[in-house]
């Protein structure tokens, strides 16, 4: 899954991230003394999502939906910083509700990802501790990124720390919080993007090459940037673009399957389930042709749903409420695959394979048709294509969505 927690959890520090296509843990067999610590934080193996939001997240007003979760309030909002709100992949209530927390002391600091300042697409797992450094990690990333050392980090540092992650990163806090007493004391949020799947990293590569990026000349990248969905930008020391920015939807569509994480196809949380906070976009209505931005959220408990409401009372973000329909007719991703039988298939698929899959406590009774276990079977063989550099000229063949 290439999260990078067990590296953290590693009692003797026998456990390295390998960063290539994916994030791969290395183990020094001569050094491990099989305690089985990484194999407790490990969400690759599942995580019962049913049993632990119930101890997460009670009491009489939550309500529970099988797409959704268990939750306490949903809301569309955007953040009052308009420079927040046109540069963030959506409305900018992430960011702008980081800076709140941070700025009226109600956290120490926030581990956020931004890309690298030597290598403008690799990404890079930070303690944010000031409004400069949560901006710095603003915006999707479209890739697979590792969070080794924060927990060693947090660990030494004491203070009240917010994680922001996609679903699969909150599972794996969540199992780490549960290993070991002293995370469970300072991490005091889990805030998750909706996720419906990852890229590797060749495809930020097939990306410089299926757009003519010179990569010598790659200064600074955004995924999305300026507005809602926004663009991809690439761009030079000087600031200025080195090709014409590239829609969202016309690149991220024209990718497909060729670049995705296999993991990915076994996971069935999509709005981050586990999350005391989800964020994510709202493309519906409206709301689809908002030029600047607009978020949808889902706070799960009543304390953070009360942090969200203040941090409104006080200016910093718009919110309205919206209902359970809204939030699920915006992501139909989640509906057809994530919960439909796409996932059920991949599942099924595998177990026939004699592969090992994740467990969970959340399983549906779904039976997927012919057309589920085709695509199913097909993404294996689009995966390896995208694999070899040589035959990306037939996934840009294969771009309807291209503009040249």
């Amino acid at each position: 899954m290439g999260c990078g927690v067990c590296q953290d959890m590693c009692p003797k520090g026998c456990i390295e991230i390998v960063h290539g296509r994916t994030n791969v843990p290395r183990v020094d067999t001569k050094a491990c003394i099989e305690c089985g610590k990484c194999l407790k934080a490990c969400a690759g193996l599942g995580i019962n999502i049913n049993e632990k939001a119930h101890a997460l997240f009670d009491g009489k007003e939550i309500k529970e939906s099988v797409y959704l979760g268990r939750y306490a309030a949903c809301y569309k909002g955007y953040s009052t910083d308009y420079e927040i709100r046109y540069h963030s992949a959506s409305g900018g209530c992430l960011s702008q509700f980081l800076i709140w927390l941070l700025e009226k002391g109600k956290i120490d600091g926030a581990v956020v990802t931004r890309f690298r300042d030597d290598n403008p697409m690799r990404p890079q797992t930070i303690i944010a501790r000031s409004r400069d450094e949560i901006i710095s990690g603003r915006s999707s990333k479209y890739c697979v990124v590792s969070m080794e050392g924060v927990l060693t980090e947090i660990r030494k540092t004491p203070g009240r720390y917010v994680i922001v992650g996609l679903p699969c990163h909150i599972h794996a806090m969540r199992k780490c919080m549960d290993a070991d007493k002293r995370l469970q004391e300072r991490i005091v949020g889990c805030f998750a993007i909706y996720c419906s799947s990852n890229k590797t990293m060749d495809s930020q590569r097939y990306l410089c090459y299926r757009y003519g990026v010179d990569e010598k000349r790659l200064k600074s990248f955004a995924y999305r940037d300026n507005g809602c969905l926004g663009s991809m930008y690439f761009r030079d020391d000087k600031g200025e673009s080195i090709v014409e920015p590239v829609y969202y939807l016309d690149y991220y569509l024209g990718m497909r399957a060729f670049f995705s994480v296999s993991r990915c196809g076994l996971c069935n949380d999509f709005f981050g389930e586990l999350a005391d906070v989800s964020f994510g976009d709202l493309n519906r209505g409206k709301e689809d042709d908002d030029p600047i931005g607009v978020n949808s959220l889902i706070a799960r408990n009543d304390y953070w749903n009360d942090l969200l409401k203040q941090c409104e009372k006080e200016g910093y973000m718009h919110l309205e409420m919206i209902d359970e329909e809204a939030m699920v007719n915006a992501q139909g991703y989640c509906r057809a695959t994530k919960k439909g039988p796409g996932f059920y298939a991949n599942m099924k698929l595998r177990k026939v394979m004699g592969r090992s899959v994740p467990e969970y406590d959340n399983l549906l009774a779904i039976e997927p048709e012919k057309q589920d276990y085709l695509k199913s079977a097909i993404t294996p063989l689009m995966r390896l294509v995208g694999r070899y550099e040589m035959l990306w000229p037939i996934i840009k063949k294969l771009d309807k969505n291209k503009k040249n």
